[in-house]
């Protein structure tokens, strides 16, 4: 009965763990995906140990057995580690299968924020954004993000670093359903990163040197030397202040001013002055211009005339900045 068990058992965790891994070979990252794949793989492990251990007799006698039994073994062994090790090094045929999947077809619009930053959402119109400092500084960043008592749906948010002159120095958060596609669906609307955050996008694109549509623009390509960390900043005896910046896009938001009844009002840009060197730990972030000529251009306006329910939907932007103990 246990043989019978487990024989269906593997059969089904085969099946999820296919669909699974196609799922991730041939489309964007998903949470739901992995952590499907992770369970079935982990079930996969204990049911592959209890076929073993049923069938442990016949590896005892083909490796003990005759000379044929021997070189089957051997050639497989053979085969085994020469494909693991073509892998590891990232030769044929590992490569040109890594290269077809979606994570490297589409990597010039893949965008991952610091692995030093993450996020809570306590599910009630209320986020923490921390940023860790890495291993050679010692100053923590947080943002306390809450939005507005009306908004029934969060905003498309996106949260960066910027020196003083305007140059991104790192993206610190945006939400995981922008961060794999130029094209996406947001809400309903069927739209596109550059149109949702155009002053990130724009951002983005002079630091990483492609473009909406995935287009290397050598005029504008990251130099070699550019660090794209926050740490340098958050250091003892800081290189300089920073900007820290929120941008903030409802969709469906129109009025007589923006009509567009897709997109409605652009987004909002949020700024703060940080200073980890100063003894003030906290900065309110400021309504400090908005997108509505940035989508082409990247252009800021600060002209806030036709603003209307947008200037809702962030009700607190606060910022600190404190010495972080290991």
């Amino acid at each position: 009965m246990l043989r019978h068990w487990v024989n269906f058992g593997l059969l089904f965790s085969f099946l999820t763990l296919a669909v699974t891994g196609l799922l991730s070979y041939f489309q964007p990252f998903s949470l739901v995906t992995t952590r499907v794949h992770l369970v079935f793989g982990l079930l996969t492990i204990f049911l592959v140990a209890l076929h073993l251990l049923s069938r442990v007799p016949y590896f005892r006698a083909r490796i003990t057995g005759r000379q044929a039994s021997k070189a089957m073994l051997f050639t497989t062994l053979l085969v085994w580690g020469s494909l693991l090790t073509l892998s590891v090094y990232g030769l044929w045929p590992a490569k040109p299968i890594q290269e077809a999947s979606y994570e490297s077809r589409h990597k010039a619009s893949i965008v991952r924020p610091s692995p030093l930053a993450g996020f809570i959402d306590d599910g009630e119109g209320t986020r923490v954004l921390a940023r860790q400092p890495g291993k050679e500084a010692n100053t923590a960043v947080s943002l306390l993000l809450r939005f507005g008592e009306a908004v029934q749906q969060a905003p498309a948010i996106a949260v960066w670093a910027e020196t003083t002159t305007g140059s991104m120095i790192e993206t610190l958060y945006l939400d995981s359903r922008l961060a794999y596609s130029e094209d996406v669906q947001w809400q309903g609307v069927a739209t596109s990163r550059h149109k949702l955050l155009p002053i990130w996008r724009h951002k983005y694109t002079l630091v990483s040197g492609v473009d909406p549509m995935g287009k290397v623009d050598a005029f504008t390509a990251a130099t070699p030397t550019h660090a794209f960390t926050l740490d340098q900043y958050l250091k003892s005896e800081a290189s300089g202040p920073f900007i820290l910046c929120v941008e903030a896009n409802a969709v469906g938001d129109s009025n007589e001013a923006y009509p567009d009844p897709q997109l409605g009002q652009p987004s909002l840009l949020y700024t703060a002055y940080i200073d980890p060197e100063n003894e003030s730990k906290y900065r309110l972030l400021e309504l400090t211009a908005h997108g509505g000529e940035a989508i082409d251009s990247g252009t800021l306006n600060y002209d806030f005339e036709g603003i209307e329910s947008a200037r809702q939907l962030i009700d607190l932007l606060l910022a600190r900045s404190t010495p972080f103990k290991r």
